[in-house]
């Protein structure tokens, strides 16, 4: 293309704001093999989206052959919205190639997708051909757990081993051996091979009867505490067995048949299938590289080896013509501990290199941040750049401000806190004064453990905030509520959970006091006259189930007032109500503890979050739905059990956000956000970004780490698939003791730190390029407000150092202490500026008081030493006769069953028969979605689709369904493409997809002939079986479409026309008035996600049963506005037969 042709393509694309030299050089590269090292806030997604808009304008490759690829699905929907919209403009301005007419290729899109979904589709397509399963699901990380749990329990682990470790533990490591695994592609044999061998030269090692020598330390050139450390951790190494690691190789291998007879499988399961195929059939992998000539890798530094490996496979087949493009950053590589070595850049240029080496391409000017931070930046990356060869450091943008860096280091943590809440006022007041726009501002925390100091600090002063990436669903204070009254239902000697339950019900501390006053009262009663244990779990939940009389006054002359009582009266009725209802569906039973609670209503009541909650809610019922699919038979307990292990075990132990933390995450300006560094990459803030804890101890570089020779959840080095860029330390490597000491104690004390303090660095660097405008680091002296004894040093006290990324950026660029920012409100405590040192004195005035002494145990006295505790029942040895009157020998003195807990047996049998017979209406779900074919039913039959959803019903096999199952199979394979139906577009409402009789090969084939011959039939396809969602009149609509065809060419019909393939007769009256709607809805649906006007989609019925006068059923040209109204019609009328199904607003 001419220099005239690119300089008009990028006006079009980029007005005035042409793409850089560097950019441009990414933009019109047609090397076959591309690695673009682009730092932080360069405008690579831009530049991306620019190469793929120019190549095509060019006519060297068409869009359906572009791949894009990255990590999460939030960044391949902004890169694909990019490029859609580049392309746009591009054809409505005629710069695309065209014949003519509107071509197939012209209104194909190019494929951006994420990295599983890619692998997914090879090993859901072809991963029969290794015996893989194609149906299986993905697991989630608690099953995960479970699934390692319950192997553990029925005894896969050696017991000798076992009793050494608690059962915690042995599920930790197991995962850990079970998930290293399947990430490096070693087998559990090859596990058993390695630690056996390892353990064998351990001992051998350790039998060496040789000493360690004076003279092997000055051979060595250490000193005396060096040496001495040395021979501590070999006795520490010597001591390794790997029993605990071998004891759960069985499990493991137990885990992994689990799974499969489960039919699921993990992400890693589906890359390594998918490699595997490739491997095995090199042909797959060429005819997938052959299809994709423009191929981008986006985010290439987080793509671990086995991935690389895959995708070279997959992408790397040589072509003319073809270019791969691989885009990252190694200084933003931080998920090394999930095998995303910082080198993966460097590996691509040796991997895909061909016939000409890889061309090195760089972007370095930043469009995001300011001066100040950049040097921030560029100070904290200098070790890395140094390590990384051709990292270039990031430039200002022409016109960058001065940007402002700012250190707060108050003396105590908690004011640290503060003084990061105190600075976001000040810059909230100030973004308020001088615009129109809402600030953006966000908090990022190293550790998730800081995230909930940062809210209580914005709590104090009154500021909105929003916890984002680092809070679970089930964690949700909305989620919390509904998590403790199920918890109530399946555990009903938990009191702790029934008051959280109180609290919601605004149950007050004096209420609970008379409460638990009348529990220990009624236990009491329970047992007689049987010695009662004070410490025994009093019964909170059966008290509230038998409150007393509203004059009760107890022994301690506590008692219930009347708001106390009524409120106490309603728990307890809600409590029977929910009880009633536990055979219910999960789903149900959730949607029954929202209303029960209350939730709902104070979500559509509340003035601001309104729909987060409602979201929390409805995503919460969807989770329970799907636990329920998943699980059939799981009772309340077990669905509260698995919430219990999602809430410890979802992040398999990691501080760090997971690499799909921020899948969902977007900036919302008007609102401080809070969240950890990792689940922050990709994004960025305007106005202000602070990051807490910038002490040596916490956000800093650490003088140790795991060693896989100590900690058996640390998988080996030696079997990693990245181990070339890893320490390197393996004891049967060695056959002296002194070199394999000398080796392990370098890579102890020197290669392991180095390894993870890079990782670190990288992490900082990350959140350092996060602010436009100011970065606010905060630190302190002290953790608490106490002086650790180890911190004074004669009459000083030794504070917190910096970090030492800290430190860094004070060398390397302009750092303004909090006092010059600070407003005149602000308290002293929160402006000073504490150094390394502070007299003892003056620091125990501010702390209240001197260090606390350390404690001699050995001498010290044990005032309160536990009596024996008597462990027999109440009935212990009693003998009762049949009709309970305790009819034993009367000389162990056990008195008969008091008449008073008969009765109250009684009456509790009484209770649960009324509350089971009152359960005799079946509830109608919630769903947060509508169908297309649901608005069908509900305009032809309400009351007869409320019936069948209430409670679904086998219903006679009907042939129809069947036939349009079998013909849309076919149609699909005509395109070529893997049918997706929506199985209720074929069914009549309350017909089920079985057909038990034998379908007739003369009828299918009928059918699939006048689809042949058809006019539709030689159309060409944009798309065959899409599934779309689009939200319509406030509510998410789902639909499945069959095709949609280029029909520009055709007289009379729109440039694209909907088809959807009807196997029955053609409907007259209301119900065609119902189909005509459900066209309109896929109209809408595919113009609002291929960003098209309504008026240029056409849609259409064909039904392939009647002759071709009457086979189509054109839709009415409806205006999105008329498609809204008819939706919310049909909705109505389900509503006027008592439907409640849907909420607006729905996800």
């Amino acid at each position: 293309m001419s220099e005239a042709t690119y300089e008009r393509v990028m006006r079009r694309l980029a007005g005035d704001r042409m793409p850089t030299p560097e950019q441009r050089e990414v933009i019109e590269s047609e090397d076959a093999a591309i690695l673009v090292t682009a730092g932080a806030g360069s405008g690579k997604t831009a530049t991306m989206a620019n190469r793929i808009a120019y190549h095509v304008a060019a006519g060297r490759v068409s869009p359906e052959e572009v791949l894009g690829l990255t990590f999460t699905r939030k960044a391949a929907g902004e890169l694909s919205q990019r490029v859609d919209r580049a392309l746009g403009r591009l054809r409505a301005a005629g710069m695309l190639p065209h014949t003519g007419q509107i071509s197939r290729s012209s209104l194909a899109r190019p494929t951006i997708s994420t990295y599983n979904a890619f692998a997914s589709d090879i090993a859901a397509s072809y991963g029969m051909l290794v015996g893989a399963d194609p149906t299986a699901r993905l697991v989630t990380d608690a099953e995960r757990f479970q699934l390692m749990d319950s192997v553990v329990a029925e005894g896969a682990v050696d017991p000798d081993v076992a009793s050494r470790h608690s059962h915690a533990r042995i599920v930790e490591v197991a995962l850990r051996l079970a998930a290293g695994g399947i990430d490096n592609g070693v087998s559990v044999e090859r596990m058993r091979e390695f630690f056996e061998g390892e353990a064998a030269a351990l001992e051998r090692l350790g039998e060496d009867p040789r000493k360690f020598t004076k003279g092997d330390m000055a051979d060595a050139g250490m000193e005396s505490a060096e040496w001495e450390r040395l021979k501590r951790d070999w006795r520490a190494l010597t001591k390794a067995d790997f029993a605990l690691q071998l004891a759960c190789l069985p499990a493991v291998e137990a885990y992994m048949e689990r799974k499969r007879s489960l039919g699921l499988v993990e992400f890693a399961d589906q890359v390594a299938t998918a490699s595997e195929v490739l491997g095995r059939y090199g042909r797959i992998g060429e005819e997938t590289a052959s299809r994709h000539r423009l191929v981008l890798l986006d985010e290439y530094q987080d793509t671990s080896v086995n991935q690389a490996v895959f995708l070279r496979r997959a992408l790397g087949g040589a072509g003319e013509g073809r270019s791969v493009c691989a885009v990252g950053d190694p200084n933003q590589a931080i998920y090394g501990w999930r095998g995303a070595s910082a080198n993966a850049l460097a590996d691509f240029a040796v991997a895909f290199a061909g016939e000409a080496p890889v061309r090195r391409l760089t972007l370095s000017t930043s469009f995001r941040s300011d001066a100040a931070i950049l040097d921030a930046a560029n100070a904290v990356a200098a070790p890395l750049d140094e390590a990384a060869a051709g990292v270039r450091k990031l430039k200002a943008r022409p016109g960058c401000g001065l940007g402002r860096v700012v250190e707060a280091r108050p003396l105590f943590a908690e004011d640290s806190y503060r003084a990061i809440a105190r600075r976001i006022e000040d810059v909230q007041a100030e973004v308020a004064r001088t615009r129109a726009a809402q600030p953006e501002i966000a908090v990022l925390c190293r550790k998730r453990s800081s995230i909930e100091r940062v809210a209580d600090a914005l709590r104090e002063r009154g500021i909105a905030y929003e916890i984002v990436g680092g809070e679970s669903l089930i964690e949700r204070p909305e989620i919390v509520t509904v998590r403790a009254a199920l918890g109530v239902l399946a555990r009903p000697s938990h009191g702790g959970l029934l008051v959280r339950l109180l609290l919601h019900w605004g149950v007050g501390s004096d209420a609970m006091r008379a409460l638990r006053e009348w529990s220990w009262e009624l236990a009491r009663r329970s047992v007689g006259d049987a010695p009662l244990d004070p410490r025994a779990e009093a019964g909170l939940v059966e008290a509230v189930s038998r409150l007393p009389d509203p004059e009760w006054v107890g022994s301690r002359g506590l008692a219930l007032d009347s708001a106390a009582f009524d409120r106490l009266s309603l728990v307890s009725k809600s409590l029977a109500s929910l009880r009633s209802s536990v055979h219910l569906p999960l789903a149900d039973l959730v949607e029954k503890c929202i209303s029960q609670l209350g939730l709902d209503l104070a979500a559509a009541s509340r003035a601001e979050g309104s729909q987060r909650v409602r979201t929390s809610l409805d995503s919460f019922v969807a989770l329970a739905r799907g636990y329920s699919a998943a699980h059939p038979g799981a009772s309340v307990r077990d669905f509260v059990d698995w919430l219990d292990l999602v809430e410890r075990h979802e992040y398999g132990g990691e501080e760090e956000a997971g690499i799909d933390a921020s899948e969902e995450v977007e900036v919302h300006a008007g609102v401080v956000q809070i969240l950890t560094v990792h689940a922050a990459k990709g994004l960025e803030w305007r106005d202000l970004v602070a990051i807490p804890e910038m002490v040596s101890t916490q956000f800093s570089e650490k003088e140790s780490g795991k060693s896989w020779t100590t900690d058996p959840s640390v998988f080996p080095f030696p079997l990693r698939a990245d181990r070339a860029h890893l320490p390197r330390f393996r004891p049967s490597d060695f056959s002296e003791k002194l070199d394999a000491a000398l080796a392990y104690s370098r890579f102890l004390r020197a290669d392991i730190p180095a390894h993870e303090n890079a990782e670190a660095r990288r992490l900082a660097y990350v959140a350092f390029t996060r602010p436009q405008e100011e970065l606010f680091l905060a630190g302190y002296g002290l953790a608490a407000k106490e002086i650790p004894p180890s911190f004074v040093e004669g009459d000083a006290v030794s504070l917190l150092p910096r970090s030492v990324f800290l430190d860094d950026v004070r060398k390397g660029a302009s750092v303004l202490p909090a006092a010059d920012v600070a407003g005149p409100e602000w308290p002293s405590e929160l402006t000073e500026e504490c150094t390394a040192t502070m007299p003892l004195a003056e620091a125990t005035e501010r702390t209240g008081g001197p260090p606390e002494p350390v404690i001699d145990y050995a001498n010290a006295d044990l005032p309160l030493w536990p009596a024996d505790v008597v462990r027999a029942g109440p009935g212990a040895g009693h003998a009762s006769g049949p009709d309970g009157s305790g009819g034993g020998s009367g000389d162990s003195g056990e008195s008969p069953v008091p008449p008073e807990r008969v009765a109250m047996w009684r009456r509790s049998a009484d209770l649960l028969i009324r509350e089971r017979e009152a359960a005799s209406r079946p509830a109608v779900p919630e769903r947060p979605y509508v169908t297309a074919t649901d608005v069908v039913h509900l305009n032809e039959d309400p009351a007869a689709f409320l019936a069948q959803w209430r409670r679904p019903t086998p219903q006679r096999p009907s042939r129809a369904a069947r036939t349009g199952t079998e013909v849309h199979s076919r149609i699909a394979e005509f395109y070529e493409r893997p049918a997706r139906l929506d199985i209720d577009s074929v069914m009549a409402q309350g017909e089920q997809p079985v057909d038990m009789d034998v379908l007739t090969r003369e009828e299918e084939a009928r059918l699939l002939e006048a689809f042949k011959a058809s006019r539709w039939a030689r159309m060409p396809a944009i798309a065959v079986e899409e599934s779309l969602s689009a939200v319509i009149g406030g509510r998410v609509v789902r639909c499945t479409i069959d095709a949609v065809l280029d029909t520009s060419a055709e007289p009379g019909l729109s440039e694209v026309t909907i088809v959807d393939w009807k196997t029955g007769r053609r409907p007259d009256g209301e119900a065609l008035a119902s189909r005509e709607l459900q066209l309109a809805i896929y109209r809408l649906a595919w113009a609002r996600a291929h960003g098209r006007d309504i008026a240029d989609v056409g849609a259409c019925f064909v039904y392939l049963r009647e002759p071709e006068g009457r086979q189509t059923l054109a839709a009415a040209k409806l205006t999105e506005e008329e498609v809204a109204r008819r939706i919310e019609d049909s909705l109505a009328a389900g509503m006027e037969a008592g439907i409640g199904l849907w909420r607006p607003g729905g996800v």
